[in-house]
């Protein structure tokens, strides 16, 4: 065997071990994640808030239910949940998170991440529609607009970054952060990250521009898309709503926190990049509990200022880069 060939399937090794480590850590941690946040937001407000296996208990309970499908539905309903999950699934092990190198690396840069979470919400829309409610069209449709102003927030946040990388791979933008340390925080840096943090809230409706607890019609964006799921495609549809969670969170750390992440591929260093991950991605939760605990929702036509902040801000960024590079 040639040496080209051992480094090709070293590689491969490498990057099965690391998808199959981050993959376990991912699935497992992202019901707890969303419990903490739950918790949290419950006793800044006074009330005790459900244990953080409940989450746990709630995916079991739905998996174990057919779901129950309205007259009006069709494929579309049937098979978008395994496709909304898949697509968050695989767009997470392209972000780096024990390690300063993605699992996937070199199947795809921050703009496939960026599609990914695209075609998810798509699907997630399709299926809304599909189901013939009209709370499933007014929640698809709010959801749709929204991104529509998120989108280009958050392409300009890491187009800032990956312009002072030189690079769009998630993994060169993560080992370069790391190795300008405390410099990496630069105004431009700060800017982007504070874009992204406006995409965050938005892209897991949370205040102020939606209640993730809400069940006021009127009101509730994503959660009107899931009234006509039940069962297993409900189990399927609220996990990849966590997934989703931890994949912007990890994105965040990844690009703007990459700080603590492996540089060495060996057991101990993943081991403590992968414990200093999961903190990040607490830390992120308990920000968003404290956010929705001290903010009120706004009203929808004033959504559109808040969320082209997100665009303002990215855009700044890469011209205060460009000017003081």
């Amino acid at each position: 065997m040639t040496p080209d060939m051992n480094s090709t399937l070293t590689a491969a090794a490498t990057s099965l071990v690391l998808a199959v480590i981050q993959l376990a850590t991912f699935l497992a941690f992202a019901p707890f994640l969303a419990a903490t946040i739950k918790r949290t937001k419950a006793r800044l407000q006074g009330r005790r808030g459900p244990g953080l296996l409940q989450p746990y208990r709630d995916l079991a309970k739905w998996w174990g239910k057919a779901p129950l499908e309205s007259s009006a539905s069709g494929a579309v309903s049937r098979h978008a949940p395994v496709v909304v999950l898949s697509l968050i699934v695989v767009a997470s092990l392209l972000v780096p998170f024990a390690t300063a190198r993605a699992p996937l690396a070199g199947w795809g840069d921050l703009f496939v991440v960026v599609g990914f979470m695209a075609a998810a919400r798509f699907a997630l829309a399709l299926a809304a529609l599909d189901a013939g409610s009209a709370f499933g069209a007014m929640g698809s449709s709010r959801d749709v607009s929204i991104s529509a102003l998120v989108e280009p927030g958050l392409v300009l946040a890491l187009a800032g970054v990956a312009l002072a990388a030189g690079t769009t791979d998630l993994g060169g933008i993560s080992a370069f952060g790391i190795g300008r340390g405390v410099g990496l925080f630069e105004p431009p840096h700060m800017l982007a990250a504070a874009a992204f943090g406006i995409v965050v809230v938005a892209e897991t409706g949370h205040y102020p521009v939606d209640n993730p607890d809400s069940h006021l019609e009127l009101t509730m964006i994503h959660e009107g898309m899931l009234l006509e799921s039940s069962g297993r495609s409900l189990a399927t549809l609220i996990f990849a709503s966590e997934m989703k969670l931890v994949l912007l969170g990890a994105l965040f750390a990844a690009v703007f926190l990459p700080f603590g992440a492996a540089t060495d591929l060996a057991p101990g260093p993943i081991l403590l990049g992968t414990a200093v991950g999961l903190v990040k991605l607490l830390v992120v939760g308990q920000a968003l509990a404290l956010l929705d605990a001290s903010v009120a929702k706004m009203r929808l036509l004033a959504l559109p200022d808040l969320l082209g902040m997100a665009s303002l801000l990215g855009l700044t960024g890469i011209a205060a880069r460009i000017l003081l590079a």
